[in-house]
């Protein structure tokens, strides 16, 4: 058997690399010291572009102004000897796809122990992320209205609060609860119950604006949290809301007519109280609502 020399062996090897780096999905590259690129492996083709046209091209002109940033960030820090790991960001292929990556970033040093540019790989995360989001929307919202579940309205109804504090406002509180649920249910069937759940969740958003939160928090009740410039805001916001109902009642496809049954109470910066107080006090309101109906 004839021994192959050195030579052979690291010619042999250099082939093995550059066959891994040109067949690998994982993106590749170098820049200079001015965060051009110098090298890029054919799978950033993937998305789009030529390897010549990114080629003497910053990373940064690929992605939208916040995400370029944090990475000129990372970059720099890359510069003065840091090694960046699992550095999130994100870039746009030509289609105009939002693309996740997780880049990994090292200096390049020349023979003389210079830092002449970077060298790293980046990992495409778009279907993690995109399960990740769709956990935290599913974990975050009813799944039936769409609306806020009881848990993720109590979080962000403290930080309604705190800018109720901060801008001296009050904060109204309205519980919706439907009136006479399970006689929908008994009379014309669940399917008939879940799409009047979801018309009122379809109320709700017609009726408040975007900065207001609204959820449902299981069965059939509702709770609506809005900053309110004076007390006297409620009345309006009450009518807007009856409105909207009889407008509902009025369409010819509705074949089950909507009540509704509200209690309210307001937080004020003046009267700090806990949000579960507030909410409690406006449950308790809209039972007895619900329960004069009934008399």
């Amino acid at each position: 058997m004839v021994k192959k020399d050195h030579a052979e062996e690291s010619q042999g090897t250099l082939a093995l690399y550059k066959d891994i780096v040109v067949s690998t999905n994982t993106l590749i590259w170098r820049t200079d010291t001015e965060g051009r690129f110098t090298f890029l492996n054919p799978a950033w083709e993937n998305y789009g572009y030529e390897v010549e046209e990114m080629l003497s091209r910053p990373f940064s002109e690929f992605q939208m102004p916040e995400a370029a940033g944090h990475y000129v960030s990372a970059f720099r820090n890359c510069l003065i000897g840091e090694s960046i790991i699992g550095h999130e960001t994100t870039f746009y292929s030509r289609k105009g796809d939002e693309v996740y990556l997780e880049i990994n970033m090292i200096p390049l040093y020349d023979g003389n122990g210079s830092i002449v540019g970077t060298q790293g790989t980046a990992f495409d995360v778009t279907e993690r992320k995109h399960a990740d989001e769709l956990l935290q929307y599913i974990s975050a919202k009813d799944e039936l209205t769409g609306l806020y579940n009881l848990h993720t309205f109590m979080s962000m109804t403290e930080q309604q609060i705190k800018s109720a504090d901060r801008e001296k406002k009050d904060m109204l509180v309205i519980y919706a609860g439907v009136d006479g649920m399970q006689e929908v249910n008994d009379d014309h069937g669940q399917e008939a119950g879940d799409r009047m759940l979801v018309d009122v969740a379809d109320i709700l958003r017609r009726t408040f604006r975007e900065a207001d939160v609204f959820a449902r928090t299981g069965g059939d009740e509702f709770v609506i949290s809005t900053l309110v410039a004076s007390r006297k805001g409620k009345e309006l916001i009450m009518q807007r809301l009856n409105k909207n109902i009889l407008e509902y009642n009025a369409r010819e496809d509705v074949e089950v007519q909507l009540s509704m049954s509200f209690g309210t109470s307001f937080y004020s910066p003046d009267e700090p109280q806990s949000i579960d107080e507030v909410l409690s006090a406006a449950d308790d309101k809209m039972h007895e609502h619900k329960k004069s109906k009934k008399e």
